[in-house]
């Protein structure tokens, strides 16, 4: 039978879940179950009541409380192993009937000897992959950076042009910065073990940027690193009927697409404004794209609405009240947020949405995706600048970003190691890893896209 999103929806025999003991959960049961005070998610079909682990999570309640009322099969296997696992099973509450999202195969050769590769690399260096003293100094160095680079524009003499401009595009690179780091790593927990940590980092994007670090990870962690480049459940390439730009053979073919190659990059520079008004959309709708959005807890509210309102006295209303002028207060705030948004669009568009990277399909019969998890990670990314210090340091380590999606809990500094592991794995495999030779050529693969999916298609 199909659910109203097209999806096949298996039904669970009555007779396993007679033999099992364990009650049979409708769907629709497991999606109301998304508060605080209900928290049920669905792991292998099977539905875990975590309503009283959510405060003793190791990894801290927020993760829960996201992925509260929907099935979690890839993300818990990205994040946890056996004994997690393992100890779960005291929560085991019944077996769903239906289907939340699209599964995968069984984990194939390739993903099982990739992990096991990369387990014993952190065993015999007796390292602990989430930890990494230089990148939260380098947390630090960029958070100081942003407020010494903010108090300086309005220090200048207003005859200071061209130095009062430099220092504000200094301010957007390394806004950027800090997202590209501190925020990417706080959304997959990916810096040390102390959840509070995490949730700083995450403040950033709401008060220095003015976005909402919530619905970012429910895009990104949720959605994106779960269903890469799979259409109508990857919230990245999610687009409406008329959109700017096509990138996706699925969209409707409009003539106007024939310069997006052109125009698009250029557009790219509205990104931060495009996602603070979204961010209202999203909130008030509960959905970011394909994936529905849990309600907020009052520490999350308190988070989005002070962070928005933190964002706007800073960057408008204290420059005006300490006496800056109005013409300078509007070109120091579009400067730093265009170049903030041009750095961050081009970074994350070189990495998915290129001319190589493949778009898998959901199978139309069973409602489910047919390529291995690992194999799709690699297969719908391509890296770029490997051995290349400066790319890796300014694009926070995302030039390695297939590494990164098949093990999103490594800090940064460990990625480029882990990187070599899956390449000599993925050539014994068969697995094809594309890796371009710097971070121009990964951005003319993200052209060459926009220039394919531009030109007419054949008529039949």
């Amino acid at each position: 039978m199909k659910a109203p999103n097209g999806l096949a929806h298996p039904v669970v025999p009555l007779e396993c879940a007679s033999e099992s003991g364990l009650a049979l959960i409708p769907l629709k049961e497991l999606r109301k179950a998304c508060t605080h005070n209900k928290a049920w998610v669905s792991i292998g079909g099977t539905v875990y009541d975590l309503t009283k682990f959510v405060h003793q999570h190791p990894g801290g309640q927020d993760f829960i409380l996201l992925a509260a009322g929907k099935d979690v099969t890839k993300i818990f296997e990205a994040y946890h192993g056996q004994k997690q696992h393992h100890n779960l099973q005291i929560f085991r509450m019944g077996l769903l009937a239906g289907q939340d999202v699209p599964s995968f195969p069984p984990p194939d050769n390739f993903s099982l000897t990739l992990k096991r590769r990369v387990n014993d690399h952190f065993r015999l260096l007796k390292a602990d992959p989430k930890q990494s003293p230089g990148t939260r100094r380098r947390y630090f160095l960029t958070a100081l950076g942003i407020w010494i680079l903010y108090g300086l524009q309005w220090l200048l003499p207003l005859n200071s042009f061209w130095v009062f401009y430099l220092v504000s595009v200094a301010h957007g690179t390394a806004l950027s910065q800090y997202c590209l780091t501190a925020v990417h790593d706080g959304s997959h927990g990916a810096i040390g073990r102390n959840p509070v940590l995490w949730k700083l980092l995450l403040m950033g994007h709401d008060f220095f940027v003015g976005t909402s670090s919530t619905l970012w990870t429910y895009q990104h962690v949720m959605s994106h690193h779960i269903f890469t480049n799979v259409d109508g459940f990857d919230a990245d390439i999610d687009t409406s009927e008329v959109e700017f730009r096509r990138i996706k053979e699925s969209q409707k073919y409009f003539c106007f697409y024939q310069l997006q190659s052109i125009y698009s990059p250029l557009l790219y520079v509205l990104l931060g404004c495009t996602v603070r008004i979204e961010d209202l959309l999203y909130y008030f709708t509960s959905r970011r794209g394909p994936l529905k959005v849990n309600p907020f807890t009052f520490q999350q509210n308190i988070i989005f609405w002070g962070g928005k309102l933190f964002f706007l006295m800073t960057r408008i209303f204290l420059p005006l009240f300490w006496g800056v002028p109005l013409s300078r207060v509007i070109s120091a705030f579009f400067v730093a947020d265009f170049t903030l948004s041009i750095i961050l669009a081009l970074i994350f568009q070189a990495t998915h949405v290129v001319d190589i990277a493949a778009f898998p399909q959901v199978n139309s019969e069973t409602g489910n995706i047919d390529v291995d998890w690992a194999r799709l990670q690699v297969e719908t990314a391509q890296d770029y600048g490997h051995d290349q210090p400066l790319t890796t340091f300014f694009s926070g380590s995302l030039n390695y970003q297939v590494v990164h999606h098949l093990f999103p809990y490594i800090a940064q500094e460990h990625l480029p190691a882990v990187a070599k592991i899956v390449r000599q794995t993925a050539k014994e495999y068969g697995v094809k890893y594309e890796i371009k030779d710097n971070l121009w050529a990964a951005i003319g693969g993200h052209i060459g896209l926009l220039k394919l999916l531009g030109t007419p298609p054949h008529s039949d």
